[in-house]
């Protein structure tokens, strides 16, 4: 790839090195992701860009460095759509909403995947959702934390189902899926390649998952939509934002070299190998996405099922 130096108002860019923040720890999902894309971003702008973690509070941390940064294109967040918009609404006097964000374009597309210990009662779906409609708040299922797309997961399954769970929010998914293993929650609702090792290892066994179509990673799990929750879709869409105010130009820099990264077979299968699928779409598409997740967000808040801390 040939490295791209632009002009905008403010003259060339870049001509320092780019950061990208990731409100995960290193391994998960979304760092995968980041750093899938982040030495292709290299290439193609011809600056190094770094991954940063900033694990914790709901991945809060990240997104509210990110919003108050610079607006100069060289702190970028790579975030999960919907936990971007949720996660500000889950404490008081959140200081960023998803307005203080320009999107550059998503990155990938995960599922979700609903997991119990090997030895659980529940060895399907149905006896899960049946044992929690007979007896509310009895299944204690984890989440990694307030205001994820695994939380979310949760909250449209028990609208679904008519039926309440325990929901019992981690600091991540590595200590939910331990709680798992522990005996802890009977069930996990987490990122598919976070939960892959233990699934492959057969210390948990997948009972559905969240997307529309089955993973590649797991092609013998149904998921909710075929197993009679019709149009039941909840997947993790990372996508890669920078300040609201950084310049249009800057943001078309940066939003064009993505589009570049993401047509990269290498990349691609990178992204595939993390049990993500790469997925594309202009800063003006993207940022659509995010005010339709932002609405949804506001009516589950509306309607009570998301609470604040």
């Amino acid at each position: 790839m040939r490295p791209v130096l632009a002009k905008t108002n403010a003259g060339a860019f870049p001509t320092q090195p780019i950061t990208i923040l990731v409100g995960d720890a290193r391994g998960g999902m979304l760092d995968g992701a980041a750093r899938a894309v982040g030495p292709a971003l290299s290439k193609v702008l011809g600056q190094p860009v770094l991954v940063e973690n900033r694990a914790g509070a709901a991945a809060r941390t990240a997104q509210a460095a990110t919003a108050k940064a610079k607006p100069d294109g060289y702190t970028l967040l790579l975030a999960g759509t919907t936990g971007l918009v949720l996660a500000p609404r889950l404490v008081p006097k959140a200081s960023y909403t998803v307005d203080d964000f320009a999107g550059l374009g998503p990155v990938s597309e995960t599922p979700l995947v609903i997991g119990v210990p090997a030895s659980s009662r529940f060895q399907s779906f149905a006896e899960l959702a049946a044992h929690a409609k007979a007896h509310p708040d009895a299944v204690r299922i984890g989440h990694a934390g307030n205001g994820t797309t695994s939380h979310l997961a949760i909250l449209r399954l028990q609208q679904r189902l008519d039926a309440r769970f325990a929901a019992v929010p981690y600091e991540g998914s590595a200590p939910a899926i331990a709680a798992l293993l522990a005996g802890n929650i009977d069930a996990v609702v987490d990122q598919l390649p976070n939960s892959f090792g233990q699934l492959r290892a057969g210390a948990v066994k997948p009972l559905a998952v969240t997307s529309l179509k089955r993973a590649a990673d797991l092609p013998e799990t149904p998921t909710l939509n075929e197993l009679g929750l019709k149009g039941f879709e909840v997947v993790t869409v990372a996508g890669l934002l920078a300040p609201a105010k950084t310049p249009p130009a800057t943001v078309r820099i940066l939003a064009d070299a993505l589009q570049k990264v993401l047509d990269d077979p290498a990349v691609q299968a990178k992204l595939k190998s993390l049990g993500s699928e790469p997925r594309a779409l202009t800063p003006d598409a993207y940022d659509a996405l995010l005010k339709q997740e932002d609405a949804a967000a506001a009516q589950m808040v509306k309607d009570g099922l998301l609470k604040g801390e």
